[in-house]
């Protein structure tokens, strides 16, 4: 055993460094049902599309759901918009979540978030797609992970180019972002059972907590 007298003192800087490391706060949280009070993949297919091709891709998914995975279903709908310029789909997401995202978030989840120290992290977490999320969040000054589309030449191609970030998903994308061990509480939000894996990484878990 080292005798303590010989031991090198630690810098008052470094150890600064260390406690102010450990005692950091992240915050992760689900979108939708969680932030907000309806789905918005819901409200972006009927705001997105005409009348016709809304009720026909709802119909076909109400006869094939026992059939194909939910995140297939999920991602045959932004084959409506193959071939579709970045920018144009974009100014279309903008437009969305000018109007409708920020009518659907929760005054509860406001009123939470004013609270939060500025010096934590908070991410949000959600199967939805990074184009009319990350508007939102960058306004907030939240940071986000998500579904991204798949982008070829500057065009959509109607794929993801991520696995649907919904389940251990979220935890894999979580962990491959940030080191959890310098982070000395873990606040984590959820609504429903996709969001169980990741209510496993928090020090501290929330369910179906804002109303």
């Amino acid at each position: 055993m080292i005798n303590p007298q010989f031991q090198t003192p630690v810098h008052p800087f470094k150890l600064f460094v260390h406690l102010s490391q450990k005692m950091k706060k992240l915050y992760l949280i689900d979108f939708d049902g969680t932030v907000t009070s309806k789905d918005s993949f819901i409200l972006f297919s009927y705001f997105s599309l005409n009348i016709i091709l809304f009720i026909r891709y709802w119909f076909c998914v109400l006869l094939q759901l026992f059939y194909f995975k939910k995140e297939t279903l999920k991602e045959r709908f932004y084959n409506h918009f193959r071939f579709l310029p970045v920018p144009q789909f974009q100014a279309l997401c903008d437009e969305f979540e000018e109007i409708v995202i920020r009518k659907i978030v929760k005054k509860s989840f406001l009123n939470y978030v004013n609270k939060i120290d500025p010096e934590s992290k908070i991410v949000i977490v959600s199967a939805s797609i990074k184009n009319y999320l990350e508007p939102w969040c960058n306004k907030m000054g939240f940071e986000l992970i998500s579904t991204e589309l798949e982008v070829v030449n500057g065009t959509l191609t109607g794929r993801f180019s991520t696995y649907n970030c919904n389940g251990e998903e979220k935890v894999r994308r979580i962990k491959e972002k940030y080191n959890l061990s310098l982070y000395h509480q873990i606040h984590v939000f959820g609504n429903s059972k996709g969001d169980l894996p990741m209510l496993g990484l928090g020090t501290h878990q929330y369910y179906k907590f804002f109303t």
